[in-house]
């Protein structure tokens, strides 16, 4: 995670890779017994540690660098090459799928199916709206292609919002990102009363929330700049805070302390400068901090490949079967230790699979948009100097 003004966050990108693990995990459908536990939807929380994570490193990397409508424009760009690649080769590799069942079917129409290919969720002008960075708006409902997309569409939206806020106020407008988050948190609670966990038609509110508190945590950043061994016994605190948080925190507005404590916790890890910090360091930490973009959309093509494949063999051999828990549907291998161990290693088998599109699609994408925007940032240089040159060259 690069910063314009000091390097890398290297304790937030740990954090991140942690969060994409964690998300990957939760939308598992195993039965395992976990799924029976009432802080498992918490889990949730992790997209919005994301959301502010985005906010406070959008800020520190763009802040200074948004002064004038070039400026934005070229934000713009970068936010798309940042977002939109991968996303585009996920959903690609979903299409992909529904082609090759399609195919299938054509061949042994007589095999059962539990959606048939491009059906509800699945359709082809979903395709369009997914491509627009429109899926959550008001579209085709919470489970439309690469469902957790939806926080990416949302995301780049919320940073045009924020580019604005900028370009307006300034970054070191404190006061006004903690009147916005206020505002959002107002209009959440009014849209969503019973769960901060709102995704479709609204999960853009959710994310100009959680990316102004992400904003407001940088502009306080420096208060939090402590001595080593305080900063360790702050960052052990911190670490705590959001485990009790995903064990503890109710539905509802007071979820919305859980972004607060996030951000605290982000400008404190942001700092580097304690014991854990020097844990999230480490190669292992990082090579996952790194992939945690790929394994966020990767996911689910792994689970809709490995459903298809189990629905397969359900049909010929009686496992694994297809249980009902609450309104959603869940594979069951036997038992609830089979079921957690198939999960947990679904989610192992992203990572390798993240780390291959990281370095085929993630990295040249962003490097082809990097050259580009050095290139248009030397254009602008040219044209601004073009008019003192040439009055230097006048007669006087």
């Amino acid at each position: 995670m690069r910063g314009q003004g000091s390097g890398r966050f290297e304790a937030l990108d740990a954090g991140r890779g942690v969060c994409a693990l964690a998300v990957a995990f939760f939308h598992m459908p195993l039965a395992h017994p976990l799924q029976q536990q009432a802080w498992f939807p918490n889990l949730q929380f992790c997209v919005d540690f994301f959301f502010v994570l985005s906010g406070f490193v959008l800020l520190h990397a763009y802040g200074d660098r948004l002064a004038t409508g070039r400026q934005g424009l070229r934000f713009v760009l970068m936010r798309f090459g940042r977002l939109w690649p991968l996303h585009a080769a996920t959903l690609g590799l979903m299409i992909l799928v529904e082609v090759a069942r399609l195919a299938y079917l054509a061949h042994h129409a007589d095999t059962p199916v539990t959606t048939p290919p491009f059906g509800a969720g699945h359709r082809p002008v979903e395709i369009v709206t997914h491509l627009l960075f429109l899926q959550n708006f008001r579209t085709f409902g919470d489970y439309s292609w690469n469902f957790p997309s939806w926080s990416i569409a949302v995301e780049f939206w919320a940073s045009m919002v924020l580019a604005l806020t900028v370009m307006a106020a300034g970054p070191r407008a404190r006061r006004v990102f903690a009147a916005l988050a206020a505002l959002s948190a107002l209009a959440l609670w009014w849209l969503s009363p019973r769960t901060l966990f709102v995704i479709q038609n609204w999960g853009i509110v959710r994310c100009l929330f959680d990316m102004f508190v992400g904003c407001l945590a940088y502009s306080l950043r420096d208060a939090l700049r402590l001595p080593r061994a305080a900063a360790t016994t702050a960052e052990a605190a911190a670490g705590l805070a959001m485990l009790a948080l995903v064990a503890l925190a109710p539905q509802g507005i007071g979820a919305c302390a859980a972004s607060l404590a996030f951000g605290a916790a982000i400008a404190l890890f942001s700092q580097g400068r304690g014991a854990l910090s020097d844990v999230a360091r480490r190669p292992a930490a990082q090579r996952l901090g790194l992939w945690s973009f790929s394994i966020y959309l990767l996911h689910l093509p792994v689970i809709q490949v490995f459903t298809t494949a189990m629905h397969y063999v359900e049909q010929r051999t009686g496992l694994p079967r297809t249980v009902v828990l609450g309104h959603d549907r869940y594979l069951d291998f036997g038992s609830g230790g089979a079921n957690l161990a198939v999960a947990a290693g679904l989610v192992a088998a992203t990572v390798p699979l993240a780390a291959l599109t990281y370095r085929l699609v993630e990295r040249p994408a962003l490097a082809w948009f990097r050259r580009n925007d050095a290139r248009l940032a030397a254009a602008a240089v040219e044209r601004d100097r073009a008019p003192a040159v040439a009055a230097a060259l006048l007669p006087r």
